[in-house]
Parts: structure tokens; sequence; C-alpha cells
């Protein structure tokens, strides 16, 4: 048995594992599959949103696509995109699972996996991937998406880890690339085009659909251009108008049910309604007769172009895309893009640097408590004399310290002959036990698999 050569790397690398698998950051195991809306994605993009449908619809949705993947799932859907990250699920078995559960063909997701797909949600989340580059919506869209899934136990602690990870590298991006004051992309895109409008046209007749928080940013932005005839539309009017009283008092707030009777004829509609499908199309057309302008800032749309009149103008998602590629001239497009991937380069590396450290420790606090728990079996054992007993505790600590040195692997005798070395006064007897139980033990840790059930 002395004469065993000892490598004990692969036990260093199993704690490792078993760190990232408690930090939610086991790469190896991490799909992304996301979608990002454009003309030619839209169509599927509207199948598989969450956007427009209640929380226990989305949670059912969710745990539907975890169980068909037998793997937790998160899901992230806004105005322009929409994602699932898998945990323990490669990203074929991921898209092939999302199109299944929603009776779908196959979907034109981009996939990553690993760290690959660490980095995209980074990214994302720091408005590298947006509509306009450097918005800041998305970080509190991610947020709120996160808390969903802990609150309705969709994903577990220690994967919700992963995503902090992903936080705490937005903030930093966002520091060092000046999108700290930035505004929401959605709503610049709004403001542009109500400022154009309203240049062109003078004072409006305007019309706003839903009054949650893009339909108050609407109204907002309305009265900031100095327009006064200003309808709100919402299910409850009362209960809306005390949402918001500061900016309810400046308009006419009415219910749906007096909006689709016709009597409000507005220049300008728009609509921030949430549901699942169009609320106006063929079979229920915009209660609007005259000539209008229609911003429908809704995702899914609200208005389906069967619902407008030929001589009414809408301003919906494509329109949107449209214009987003032209807008943030100011940005250096190739050059922001650059510095974003060596941020990300440092961060991964500031990260795999403390991981890797933090599995040392780990690796170390093994060995320690391994030895120190045959300290107790040794004090116990009918080897040691009273003299002996003081002792063990701390050349169980000596012996584990020689282990953690080993900066390569060794031979079970060279082991030995530190323990039998000592220049502690210990029996013969206890000495021959100590070396016989350690020698035993460390080629017991040798073999791969023989703690933690697995590398994993």
């Amino acid at each position: 048995m002395s004469e065993a050569l000892i490598d004990l790397a692969w036990l260093a690398e199993a704690v490792a594992k078993r760190i990232e698998g408690e930090d939610g950051k086991d790469t190896e195991r991490i799909s992304l599959a996301a979608l990002k809306f454009t003309s030619d994605t839209i169509t599927a993009a509207k199948d598989i949103t969450t956007e427009g449908i209640s929380d226990d619809e989305r949670a059912a949705y969710v745990r539907s696509i975890s169980e068909a993947a037998d793997a937790e799932i998160f899901e992230f859907s806004t105005c322009n995109r929409v994602l699932y990250v898998g945990f323990g699920v490669g990203p074929d078995i991921l898209c092939s699972t999302i199109a299944d559960v929603n009776q779908l063909e196959p979907l034109p997701f981009e996939v990553f996996e690993g760290t690959a797909a660490w980095r995209q949600l980074v990214k994302i989340c720091s408005g590298l991937d947006s509509f306009m580059m450097g918005e800041l919506q998305v970080m509190s869209q991610f947020r709120k998406s996160i808390n969903f899934h802990k609150d309705r136990g969709l994903i577990s602690h220690y994967n919700s880890g992963f995503f902090e990870h992903v936080v705490a590298a937005n903030r930093s991006i966002r520091k060092q690339l000046g999108f700290t004051s930035t505004t929401e992309s959605m709503l610049s895109l709004a403001t542009t085009a109500l400022d154009e409008l309203l240049s062109e046209h003078g004072p409006m007749k305007a019309a706003v659909l839903g009054f949650g928080d893009m339909g108050m940013k609407a109204v907002e932005a309305l009265l900031d251009a100095n327009q006064t005839d200003i309808t709100v539309v919402s299910r409850n009017p009362v209960i809306s108008a005390e949402r918001a009283p500061h900016l309810a008092e400046h308009c006419t707030m009415i219910s749906y049910e007096t909006w689709d009777e016709g009597k409000q004829q507005p220049d300008l509609v728009i609509s921030t309604i949430r549901n699942a499908t169009a609320t106006y199309n063929h079979q229920h057309s915009l209660p609007v007769a005259g000539p209008t302008t229609i911003m429908d800032f809704s995702w899914p749309p609200s208005l389906d172009e069967s619902g407008v009149s030929e001589h009414q103008t809408l301003l919906g998602m494509n329109h949107w895309i449209k214009v987003s590629r032209n807008l943030g001239k100011e940005w250096d497009y190739g050059s922001t893009l650059a510095k974003s991937e060596a941020m990300i380069d440092t961060i991964q590396e500031r990260y795999s640097e403390a991981l890797e450290n933090k599995a040392q420790g780990k690796f170390r606090a093994h060995v320690y408590q391994t030895m120190e728990g045959l300290a107790k079996t040794w004090e116990a054992s009918q080897h040691a004399s009273p003299e002996d007993v003081p002792q063990l505790g701390a050349f169980s600590r000596e012996i584990a310290t020689w282990i953690c040195h080993q900066t390569s692997p060794f031979h079970l005798s060279a082991l030995s002959n530190f323990v039998v070395s000592t220049e502690r006064t210990l029996s013969s007897a206890i000495l021959a036990h100590v070396d016989h139980e350690v020698q035993r033990s460390v080629l017991a840790m040798s073999k791969p698999n023989s703690v933690f059930g697995g590398a994993s």
C-alpha cells in the first residue's frame, strides 16, 4: 500500500463542481434559448410569449415545460424578446420541449450553453442586445422575473444564484459603459414618435388604452407635450384613477364599454393593453371612424391590421423594430460592443478565480474534516495511551496540512514517512495505528466517486 501513487486532483475537481452547483453556476448543464423579435420571428414569438397572461397561467405554463423537460426552467418575456434558461438540460432538448408543449414546429431560437449562456444573459440585461443600446427597462423586468420564479417555487435557491451572478456583472458593465442614466427603450421610442407627430399636427385629441405602467407613462408624455384633451380607457376607471390621481385629474377616465360606444373620436390612440390575443380585429374593430394614428405598444399586439380601417395609420411592433434600427446613432456600436466583451472577459475571469479559491478552500476543509474525524477514533483506540490522547487532534491537523500542501501526486510512502517521523512524543503503538489509518483513508480519497456520491 505504501508504494501507491496518490492523486487527489479528482477530489478538488469534485468539490469545485459541487460548489458550482451550490452557486447555480454548473455551466456544463445550463442552456439558453433566446428569441429576439424581428419581422421574421414575431409570428413565432406570439405563440410562446407569456406577456398578457395572468401570473397563475404563466406559472402553470413554465411548470409544464419543466415537467416535460425533467429540469428547472426559467422563462422571461418582454416587449422585444422571449428567452428560456434550462438547468440540467441541453439546448436541443430545451428547444424541442418548448415547441412540443406549445404544439409547434421547431422555433428559430438562438441557443447558448454553459459560459456562453451566462455571457449572453449579461449582454441582454446590460442593454447591449436591445432595441436601443443601454436601455434600463430590461434589467428591472429580469429582476421581477427572477422573483416570480423564486416565489412560485419554479427555480431552486441554488439555481437562482446563477442569475445573481448575471445581475452583479450587469451592474459593473452598465457603470463602466455609462449606461446608468439611459432611458427605457419603448418609452424612448414612444416619446420620440409622439414629439414628431405633435410637431407636425399640433394639439390632438388623444386616447390611451390601459392605465398600467406604460399607460401612465404615455399620459405623462402627453401632458409634458402640453396636450390637454386626453381620454384614458381602463377596465375600472375609478380604481385606475386612484392608482395615479395626479395624472387622472388631467384626463377623462372612461370604461371600455363606454369606449366601444364610439362617441370618442380621437386623432391619436396609444394602446398599452395586456392581452394574450389582439383585442381589436376584423370581428371587433377599433371604435374610431375617422383618420387616426394608432401607436400600439402592447405585446402581444392589441390591434390586428384587420381591426383598423385603411385610412388609419397603425404603428405596431414591426414599425418600432424598424425605427429602433435608426435610433441610438450617438453610440459607436462596434467599439461599445468590443469594450463590453473585454469587460465581460474580466468579470468572468474574476468569478472563475473566486470559484477556484472557494473550491480549494472547500477541498482543504474536507481533508481537515476527514483527519479530525480520524483523530476522534484514535483517541478512543486501545492503542492510545493517556499521554497520547491530548496530542492526537493537533497531530491530525498537521497531517492534513501536509496533504493539502502537496501540489502534485505523491506516494503513500512519503505520507507514511511524515507521520512516523513526527517529533511528537507519541507511543510506537499509536503511531503505527495512525500511520495505517491515514494511509487507508487517503487511499480511499484518491479513488474517484468515493465522496460526495460522485463528482457532482
